[in-house]
């Protein structure tokens, strides 16, 4: 048998298996062959479940770890008959969200074993995420809810899988100020992936050192470019609500004490007001926390050099340094302001400053600043106080100021100070005592100041609540 005739019996045997393929093959898979349509309410194909598994999109509830709630549900009090419920979830499944994921939450009194409010809601779950349950402002009328509880309508669950590399967001300088008045964080929420990320939740947790939950406030960001970044405001109408008895967070505090010729302008034996301002400074230090550390800087022409106490652990060696404060007599005492702020900036900078501490710096003056001079600039003495107090601030320093009597400079100590709600005034050393003991007061409350930023990014506007 020659080549061709090979060849040719090759090709005829081809196209019958070709034929038999086509016309006999294709028709036998069609009437056999079910593909999984994910929607016909029966398990075929790759399915590992009813509509669910395989290359459905929908994950088969058995596949799934169920959500983890982190705590209880903590009841916040807004104001007068104002409440919210807070919940702090996380969704261990690391390809797999909800859109529509049904719960109940239950709101009880202090010794009510019937709950006082029942809210049925819903909310996204985000893959391999820690979310917030958010609901609020709730008016109980008459009722004061203290817990609650959250119940997952599971069997209502419908999670659908998402293996798309999730947008990189983080949100960093989060600061909190005015926490006694009309508290506010500002933050920045950075985007660190390349593409944009739209309908953006941010929710914003304040807790104190002991674990419990302050505050908690939501924002929205509609969209954020790649590599961009943008400012994120958190705010508050009412004060924090803050057990008195919170005082453990550690503070270093240093006092900056004006020590010029003015003060014993009301008495010379013994110098007033500097013997009052020396004994509420004494009062002040008593009323401060227990784990807060003192130093004492007082001032004239210049700072004390080296300061009159240095941080320390010995209560009494600041008591003894206060004390010993006393009015130069052997030239003219002006008020340096600035040299006294920068000398405590140091102080709270240096390797005495313990790391994890808190930074206070607290001022007292009874004039206006009239040292140092810069030839040909005017008002430089106070240009140079406020630039000194802006180097304290740009350190993380909390600026406290005290105007004693009437011819201080009200603005000037208001700029000084980190806000103008930590500025004082007393006209009479009378007052002292009691500004002394506000300003340990918020001091102290320094401790709640641990702010946990949760980001969500929703799968569209419908989903913001």
């Amino acid at each position: 048998m020659n080549q061709w005739s090979v060849g040719r019996k090759r090709i005829i045997f081809s196209i019958v298996v070709l034929t038999l393929i086509i016309f006999v093959g294709v028709p036998v898979f069609y009437l056999f062959y079910r593909a999984p349509t994910c929607s016909d309410l029966k398990q075929n194909g790759d399915e590992t479940g009813i509509d669910c598994g395989g290359s459905c999109q929908l994950l088969c509830t058995a596949q799934s770890l169920p959500l983890i709630l982190k705590g209880d549900p903590r009841v916040l009090e807004l104001g007068p008959s104002l409440y919210a419920v807070v919940a702090v979830v996380e969704n261990p499944n690391v390809t797999a969200e909800i859109y529509h994921a049904r719960y109940i939450l239950k709101l009880f009194e202090e010794s009510s074993l019937a709950p006082v409010r029942v809210i049925e809601s819903e909310a996204f779950v985000p893959k391999s995420d820690t979310f917030i349950i958010f609901e609020g402002p709730l008016d109980m009328g008459e009722w004061r809810p203290v817990r609650a509880t959250l119940e997952w309508q599971t069997d209502a669950f419908v999670w659908q899988k998402n293996t798309q590399t999730a947008i990189d967001l983080s949100v960093k300088n989060a600061a909190l100020t005015s926490r006694d008045s009309n508290p506010r964080i500002d933050a920045v929420l950075v985007n660190n992936s390349l593409g944009s990320a739209a309908n953006i939740e941010l929710t914003a947790l304040v807790s104190g050192e002991d674990g419990n939950l302050i505050a908690a406030a939501k924002t929205f960001v509609e969209n954020l470019l790649g590599g961009g970044l943008t400012p994120v405001v958190f705010n508050w109408s009412e004060p924090f609500k803050i057990k008195e008895d919170i005082c453990g967070f550690p503070v270093d505090v240093a006092l900056v004490i004006d020590r010029s010729g003015s003060m014993d302008d009301l008495g010379a034996n013994p110098p007033q007001p500097l013997t009052d301002v020396k004994n509420t400074a004494l009062y002040f230090i008593n009323h401060l926390g227990k784990n807060d550390r003192h130093s004492l800087i007082s001032f004239a022409n210049e700072a004390s050099t080296p300061v009159d106490a240095a941080f320390s652990v010995n209560i009494d060696t600041i008591r003894q340094a206060i004390t010993n404060i006393s009015i130069a007599t052997t030239t003219i005492q002006n008020t340096n302001i600035g040299a006294g702020i920068l000398a405590a900036r140091e102080e709270l900078n240096s390797t005495r400053h313990r790391e994890k501490a808190g930074k206070a710096l607290v001022l007292l003056t009874d004039g206006i600043p009239t040292l140092p001079i810069k030839a040909g600039v005017g008002n430089y003495p106070e240009t140079y106080a406020v630039e000194s107090a802006r180097l304290a601030r740009q350190d993380g320093i909390s600026i406290y100021t005290i105007g004693l009597g009437k011819n201080v400079n009200k603005n000037l100590l208001q700029t000084l100070a980190t806000t103008t709600a930590e500025a004082y005034f007393a006209p009479s050393t009378n007052e002292l005592n009691g500004i002394y003991n506000q300003i340990a007061t918020k001091i102290c409350r320094k401790s709640p100041a641990v702010i946990d930023i949760y980001i969500r990014v929703l799968p569209n506007k419908s989903f913001l609540r």
